[in-house]
């Protein structure tokens, strides 16, 4: 297991900020944002750790665009994009990750890229950008499929035995698929089915650890033995691949491509290790994020029968029942546009954790230094001022006309500013393959009767199994 990364070490003296955006105005102040009285020790805590996303919508619909949560952990959530922009992009050197949400996750990941902050984010980012380019990606789109098109099989012999399934385990199942196929070129078949459930045990762990005040991997339990498990189980397995890769040389999936990267500046390259805590990053992030907006995808599908024709409607007529590629993707305009509106209603990243290193004001209020600062896309993107009937679920908000005067920071599913995430593109790749190719053989209905909630958890997924129903093309109308 690699151990958690060094503190992080703020700038002692960091460089004067470029001018603010209109609203936030520096000045002396000590005026404190406004927020829910909460209980006199405890503050809005319990709120926060029984469902964090309620939380901070009720407050943004209570007190706006900036609110003070009381307690222990003394939080102010920005809802505004200006104070996202500020936060995020302008002011991000002032605005590291807290330290206990770094060390959380570095458990897991070593100081690969989602964890690192410093100097060793910007030589891990250095050398993962070049293998993340979007002319890279493209090599994977015949991975993405084939993956893609096992499944379909699979649902063919499920939907005869009128099965509902599970979509967001399936989802979850593909994403892993498909992250594998990028990663090593490889089917990975035996090892998917092991480091998933490994996977879903650090992160729920993880999560645990991020919400308690008081770290439960200090403390014997069997929760503790079996997140130590999980961690030996995701080594067990990378570690041999990775040295695999760097023995046999010359391959061009994403590890292959990482062990061959240099610094630019330093002329250094990843160790082993490196690449583990790199790869082991992607697995957390990755699957994550691509399988949550697949399930809340075909989801808000089942509910809005016209959204879901024209999907189908484009799909036919770009395709005429072939298999996608990614020379497809600038035609599938509308399925894009399914998978934006998606990932603004339930943006699997949901919440952005951020500490002030220094005194500072935003919208007039003061932020001290210390004090977490929260970006929330869930409200951001539900914010009226910049989207029209925000709950409800409209596609075509993302045409180009609809988006072209739109606040750039008003939507956000894969972060903003510096530490953007850097698989974007690889999301935006496969998941409209996965759309099109599901959509050209069933159709997907939500089995009745169920009742679906978020679960704000590392991400943003359905709290229960999601069960629909499959009803292949040929039997719809």
């Amino acid at each position: 297991m690699c151990p958690p990364s060094s503190p992080t070490t703020y700038p002692s003296s960091p460089c004067d900020p470029p001018p603010l955006r209109k609203g936030l105005v520096r000045m002396t102040t000590t005026l404190v944002p406004p927020g829910p009285r909460g209980h006199p020790v405890l503050g809005s805590i319990r709120e926060i750790q029984r469902d964090n996303v309620s939380a901070f919508m009720e407050a943004f619909r209570h007190h706006g665009d900036i609110v003070n949560f009381r307690g222990p952990l003394r939080i102010n959530l920005l809802a505004h994009p200006d104070y996202v922009q500020h936060v995020l992009r302008d002011q991000h050197k002032r605005y590291p990750r807290p330290r206990k949400v770094q060390g959380c996750l570095s458990t897991i990941v070593g100081d690969g890229l989602v964890a690192a902050e410093g100097t060793s984010w910007l030589r891990s980012r250095r050398l993962t950008q070049p293998a993340f380019h979007r002319d890279i990606l493209r090599r994977f789109g015949d991975s993405f499929t084939a993956s893609t098109a096992e499944l379909l099989d699979g649902w063919e012999r499920r939907a005869r035995d009128g099965e509902p399934l599970d979509i967001k385990s399936e989802m979850m199942h593909l994403s892993l698929a498909n992250l594998a196929r990028a990663l090593f070129r490889t089917e990975w078949t035996d090892e998917v089915s092991r480091i998933e459930p490994a996977v879903q045990e650090a992160l729920g762990f993880t999560h645990r650890r991020m919400t308690s005040p008081v770290d439960p991997l200090k403390f014997p339990s069997a929760a503790r033995t079996r997140f130590r498990g999980a961690l030996e189980t995701i080594n067990s397995l990378l570690y041999p691949m990775v040295a695999e890769r760097r023995r046999d040389g010359g391959g061009d999936d994403l590890v292959s491509l990482l062990i061959d990267a240099v610094d630019p500046e330093s002329g250094g390259m990843f160790t082993d290790e490196q690449i583990r805590d790199e790869v082991s990053g992607f697995f957390v992030a990755g699957h994550e994020t691509v399988s949550t907006a697949l399930s809340w995808t075909w989801y808000l599908l089942s509910l809005n029968p016209e959204s879901r024709r024209r999907l189908q409607a484009e799909v036919d007529e770009v395709l005429a029942g072939r298999v996608p590629t990614v020379d497809d993707l600038p035609k599938l305009t509308y399925t894009t546009m399914v998978l934006q509106e998606s990932m603004r209603l339930y943006p699997p990243i949901f919440v952005y954790m951020r500490c002030a290193a220094e005194d500072d004001v935003i919208g007039g209020y003061h932020i001290p230094e210390g004090r977490w600062v929260v970006v929330c896309p869930y409200v951001t993107h539900r914010h009226p001022e910049f989207w029209d009937n925000p709950e409800g679920f409209e596609p075509e908000r993302f045409t180009p006309e609809n988006s072209a005067n739109r606040h750039r920071m008003a939507y956000l599913p894969f972060g903003a500013g510096p530490r953007k995430c850097i698989g974007d593109s690889f999301a935006m790749l496969q998941m409209p393959l996965v759309v099109a190719m599901i959509a050209q053989r069933f159709r997907l209905d939500l089995v009745e009767g169920q009742q679906v909630f978020p679960e704000p958890a590392i991400s943003l997924r359905p709290r229960d199994p999601l069960m629909m129903w499959l009803r292949p093309n040929e039997e719809t109308p």
